[in-house]
């Protein structure tokens, strides 16, 4: 259920802006006749932001779907008035974004990402040329059953595919919760909507079609901010969220400093790819705790802080969550299991388990007096609690 509900969260912005600028666009007539060419190439204006954006970010999915859009926007303009070649591109959109939704983020102007890209400007001109030999075999091979929809025709295996395409990435949105996964969805069924409801005025058309494109360069600066303020490796705030959040909440806070114990002797023994599993079952652990939020200060430290709580409440959930730590554990992966991870997958459930490891956590909470007294004082108080002998929290 809460996987649901992210994904369902995820998806909510996308959809209202989308909703309320398509309805902004209704009023296109008002538009100053000065501005209307520059409306007209709006759609290669924003995309011509997004490739230098992209580049700069490494976020090539983000490029190509962005360049799908703009060729979706100029085959529409190019007026051919042909509904079941408008149900085939409908088809190579659908197929070609679900593709780039699964594709690993390896950049675009390498080779790799130079191929991605002419293969989806290749289907676009091959798809034109292909209408404009008006070969009898290939209109009637386009010529599908179809049906009405949103005043539009739709043929039915491009509406299958269209439903298949969206159910697969709205079911990787659910498991990933990747927020431009959410984005990549709402842009390919607007896309399909635009080729089953064409505009008739060609101003509409670009600024849907920009529309369309200013979503992806939202989705683009969404996920840079989060890149900048997420860590990584655990998903929970980084060091730089923690400082601002403190700025926010002035002196109204509890703040709680937290370690895992004997960590680097952990590593030593079993590895840093094991340590790095450790750190994010941790994570979440220390994530679920009630009453605040949790933040990654850096290594092997992690800080909670806690709105308008006082300490004593604090250290009520931080109990919670260092027995949720020490009561979980992790299972290596067994001597005899095969290092082959397609063969190892298939071994599962056979028996032979490996070594079941587990780790605690140490803590000190204090109560905010000012930004860098109340993590000095929590930082002491964690100390004291390793001087105890560890698996405990101490009061500032």
């Amino acid at each position: 259920m809460f996987r649901l509900l992210r994904a369902m969260k995820l998806l909510l912005l996308p959809l209202v802006l989308l909703l309320t600028s398509g309805y902004l666009l209704t009023f296109t007539a008002q538009i100053p006749h000065q501005l209307q060419l520059f409306a007209q190439w709006s759609p290669v204006m924003v995309m011509s932001v997004m490739f230098f954006l992209s580049a700069f970010f490494n976020q090539s999915r983000l490029l190509f779907t962005s360049l799908i859009g703009v060729l979706v926007w100029a085959y529409l303009s190019l007026n051919l008035h042909n509904v079941s070649l408008n149900q085939l591109v409908m088809l190579f959109v659908s197929l070609n974004v679900l593709l780039v939704v699964f594709y690993r983020e390896r950049g675009s102007f390498n080779r790799v990402g130079l191929i991605r890209l002419s293969i989806i400007i290749a289907q676009s001109l091959i798809l034109v040329f292909l209408y404009n030999l008006k070969d009898k075999v290939f209109l009637g091979w386009i010529d599908w059953p179809s049906l009405m929809l949103f005043d539009g025709v739709i043929g039915l295996p491009s509406l299958a595919v269209l439903i298949l395409c969206l159910s697969i990435m709205f079911f990787k949105l659910f498991k990933s919760g990747e927020m431009v996964d959410g984005y990549l969805l709402v842009t390919v069924a607007f896309s399909s909507y635009l080729l089953i409801v064409q505009p008739e005025q060609q101003i509409k058309l670009s600024l849907y079609c920009a529309l369309n494109q200013l979503l992806l360069l939202i989705a683009l600066f969404k996920h840079s901010l989060t890149m900048a303020y997420m860590d990584e490796l655990t998903g929970l705030p980084g060091r730089r969220a923690l400082n601002e959040r403190m700025v926010q909440l002035g002196k109204n806070y509890t703040a709680a400093m937290l370690d895992i114990d004997f960590f680097k002797k952990f590593n030593d023994t079993y590895g840093h790819d094991v340590g790095d599993q450790v750190l994010r079952l941790v994570a979440s652990r220390i994530g679920q705790v009630q009453g605040g939020t949790a933040y990654r200060y850096g290594g092997e430290e992690f800080c909670i802080l806690f709105p308008h709580t006082d300490i004593n409440k604090a250290f009520e959930s931080l109990e919670k969550v260092r027995i949720s730590v020490e009561n979980s554990s992790l299972t290596l992966r067994s001597n005899q299991r095969s290092k082959d991870d397609k063969k190892g997958r298939s071994q599962r459930g056979q028996g032979g388990k490996g070594q079941s490891v587990s780790v605690t956590i140490s803590g000190g909470v204090a109560v905010a007096l000012t930004r860098e007294c109340t993590l000095k004082s929590a930082d002491k108080a964690l100390y004291k609690a390793k001087d105890a002998g560890r698996n405990q929290i101490c009061l500032a």
